[in-house]
C-alpha cells in the first residue's frame, strides 16, 4: 500500500496504531460513566494525530513541540492505566502488556526528537526497557501518593455511590490529579512541566473540597484521604517552586 502521509512512514506511528487497538477494547469494557475513560479516549487519540502533525512540521519549534505533546499523551495514557487499576477496571496483566506498548512508543518519540533537536538533554533512559519502572513518573513520590489518594477513597467507588454528584466530581478530580503530574513529567521544558503540576494542584484543591461537601455520605476515613492529599499538594509545591525558581 502506497504511503501518502509523512507520519505513515515513521515506525512509531504504526506502533502508536496497535495501541490505539488496544486501546479501544479496555474502552469498550469501561463504563463511560467514568472519568478516566474519558481521560483515556482523549490521550489515545492524542498520541496518533500529534504524531502526525509531528511528522508534518518535523524539525521545527512547531514540529518538536508536537512529539512533545504526544510524548505528554504516552504517559497521561501510563498514569490512565494506573487509574483504571485503581477503579478494578482492568487486570494488572493487561495493563503490563499496555505499558510495554507504550513503553516502546516513548522511547521511539524521545529519538525522534533528539534527532531534530540535538541540543537536547538524553531522556531515554527512564523508558529503557526491563527496569523496574515503566516511566519515569512512576517512580515519583508524589505520583505513588496520588495513587493512594485512589486507593483510600475505594469506599465510594460503588454504584450507589457514584450516582452522587459529589462522588462523580471526586472521580473527575483524582483522575485529573494524577494525570496531570504523569504527563507534565514528559515535558522537556520546565514552564510546561510547571503547567501541568498547576492543574494537578487546581484539582487537588478542589478534591479536598468536594470531600467535605460529600463527606457525610461517603463510606470512607475522610480525614485519612485529606492526610494523604495534602502529602501530595506539599510535593506539588515543592515541585512547582524549583520548577519556577
Amino acid at each position: 500500500m502506497s504511503q501518502y502521509f509523512p507520519h505513515e512512514q515513521l515506525d512509531v506511528y504504526g506502533v502508536a496504531l496497535r495501541f490505539a487497538a488496544l486501546g479501544d477494547e479496555f474502552l469498550c469494557s469501561w463504563p463511560s460513566s467514568w472519568a478516566v475513560h474519558d481521560q483515556f479516549c482523549r490521550a489515545v487519540e492524542s498520541v496518533v494525530t500529534n504524531l502526525a502533525t509531528a511528522a508534518r512540521l518535523r524539525a521545527t519549534e512547531a514540529g518538536i513541540y508536537s512529539i512533545e505533546c504526544s510524548l505528554g499523551s504516552v504517559l497521561e495514557c501510563a498514569a490512565c492505566l494506573d487509574v483504571a487499576c485503581c477503579r478494578h477496571l482492568v487486570d494488572p496483566s493487561r495493563v503490563h502488556s499496555a505499558k510495554v506498548l507504550l513503553q516502546k512508543i516513548a522511547r521511539m518519540e524521545v529519538g525522534l526528537r533528539a534527532s531534530w533537536d540535538k541540543c537536547v538533554r538524553e531522556e531515554s533512559a527512564p523508558y529503557a526497557p526491563n527496569s523496574s519502572r515503566y516511566f519515569l513518573h512512576e517512580s515519583l513520590d508524589v505520583y505513588q501518593r496520588s495513587l493512594q489518594v485512589h486507593e483510600l477513597l475505594n469506599g465510594i467507588w460503588q454504584t450507589d455511590q457514584m450516582r452522587s454528584r459529589h462522588a462523580r466530581r471526586v472521580d473527575e478530580l483524582t483522575t485529573s490529579l494524577t494525570v496531570n503530574i504523569a504527563e507534565g513529567n514528559g515535558r522537556f521544558s520546565k514552564l510546561e512541566h510547571s503547567k501541568f503540576l498547576g492543574i494537578a494542584e487546581d484539582a487537588g484543591t478542589k478534591l479536598a473540597a468536594y470531600l467535605d461537601l460529600g463527606g457525610p455520605t461517603f463510606r470512607i476515613d475522610v480525614d485519612r484521604v485529606k492526610s494523604c492529599l495534602r502529602e501530595v499538594m506539599a510535593m506539588l509545591s515543592g515541585l512547582r517552586t524549583y520548577l519556577d525558581g
